[in-house]
This record gives C-alpha cells, structure tokens and sequence, in this order.
C-alpha cells in the first residue's frame, strides 16, 4: 500500500473518530439537560410544597385561634337570683359580660362549628389536629359520646405516637367507657398502664381510669390492684386520696 493512502486511511480513521465523540458529546448534553430539567422541576415542585404547606398551616392556625377564643372563654353563670327571676327590683339586671358563657354547654356548643371547621378543612396540620382532639373532647362534654369516640379515633390515626394521639387515647376510653363499652376502654388503657421508660402517659392517670373501667366492668379484684398500685408506686399522686376513695368503696361493697 503505499503511503499516501496510509495517510488517506489514517485521516479517514480520525474522522470517524471525531464524529462518534461529537455523537456521543451530543447525547451527553442531551442527558445533563433531561436531568437538570427534572432537578429544576423537583426543587419547583418542593419550593411550592413548602410554600402550600406553610400557608395551609398558617390558614389553619388562624382558624384555630378563633375557634380558641371562643372554647377558652370565661364561664360566668348568671347569679342565682336572676336565674330564679327573683333578683331585686332595685339591682340592675345581670347582663352577661362580653366573650363569655353562662355554661360549659354554651360555651362548647358555640366552639364546636369552628374546631370542627378547622379540623375538617385542615386534617393534617397540627393545628387540624388539634382543633379534631378539642372538638372531641367537647363533643364529650355535651355529652355527644359517639361522636366524640369517632373523633377521638381521628386524631389517633393521624397523629399516632404525637402528644394529641396519646391524649385522645385516654379520650376515647372514657367515652366508650360513658357509652357502656367498658372492655374496650380496658382494651385501649392496659397497654398505657405499663410501669416502662417507654409509657407514653402518665401511668398513675391510667392507673385510676382504668381501675374504674374494671369497676364498671365487674372485674373488681382487677380494680383493686390498679387502684392499690397508685398508692405503691405513685404516693405524691394527685390521684392518692382517690384511689384511696375507692379502695375503701371496693371493700364496703366486697
């Protein structure tokens, strides 16, 4: 072969060569652009989470403040002349003070629409949360206990393992305790009643609900030994002279 077309060959080579790397430079750049796309995508679409999800709690925090006002106001009862429209003729009628109720039952029933608002339009922000475990625990004090158990249940779900969960759980127990259900309140406190670093609640708390749920229940000797073990295990309790109240009541009745 002679030389010149070596070199033909050589430079036909290297120009093979070249365009293979431009074809490949070519597909690389068209990768690095697909993927710096998608990154600016992700950190759009994060940006705006964010932004969404700061708003959302923000909408709902101000929800629940409202609604706050309105469950945490003053009860001031009408004194008891002008509730037996006997007050003096000479006295000034009782006009009740603005931002407050004459009863528990007043003052719930006006904050139960706007807890009820917030936990519905804002399920699972902290602050729906706990508008759902107030408008719960409200429910109860008007005496509303399905409606209560099932929103009780709703907080336990979303936030399960969270200050809100736990309380509700002690929640419902009570309010399946007030509809009869007196082994499915033991159900839920028994596993809270635990002497362990792990308890979630405070176990003299438990200690005296459940031992009135195994009182409900028939299960007296069960009732004993939870009452007796706040009085071992919990003597500076708030709940000392109760559990003792109610040792005494179990042995009267034997």
């Amino acid at each position: 072969m002679k030389r010149s077309e070596r070199h033909h060959l050589k430079e036909n080579a290297f120009a093979v060569a070249m365009a293979r790397f431009q074809d490949r430079a070519e597909s690389w750049g068209a990768g690095l652009a697909i993927a710096g796309g998608i990154a600016l995508a992700g950190v759009v679409l994060f940006g705006g989470y964010t932004w969404w999800s700061e708003r959302a709690e923000a909408t709902a925090g101000a929800l629940l403040a409202e609604a706050l006002v309105v469950a945490d106001a003053p009860v001031v009862p009408p004194p008891a002349d002008a509730a037996a429209g006997g007050a003096d003729a000479a006295e000034p009628p009782f006009t009740q003070p603005p931002g407050s109720y004459p009863t528990i039952e007043a003052k719930m029933s006006a904050s139960l629409p706007k807890l009820l608002e917030t936990a519905d339009a804002y399920p699972g922000t902290p602050s729906g949360i706990t508008a759902r475990y107030r408008a719960a625990a409200a429910l109860a004090a008007l005496g509303r206990h399905d409606e209560a158990a099932e929103n009780y249940r709703q907080v336990i779900d979303s936030d399960e393992g969270g200050v809100y969960g736990r309380m509700a759980t002690l929640g419902l127990a009570s309010a399946e305790m007030s509809r009869g259900a007196y082994d499915e309140a033991i159900a839920l406190l028994e596993p809270s009643s635990v002497s362990a670093p792990e308890a979630s609640l405070p176990i003299d708390g438990v200690l005296m609900q459940l031992g009135h749920a195994y009182r409900l229940a028939g299960r007296s000797d069960d009732a004993r030994a939870a009452f007796q073990r706040i009085l071992d295990e919990f003597p500076t309790s708030l709940y000392f002279p109760n559990a003792e109240r109610e040792l005494q009541v179990l042995q009267i009745e034997g």
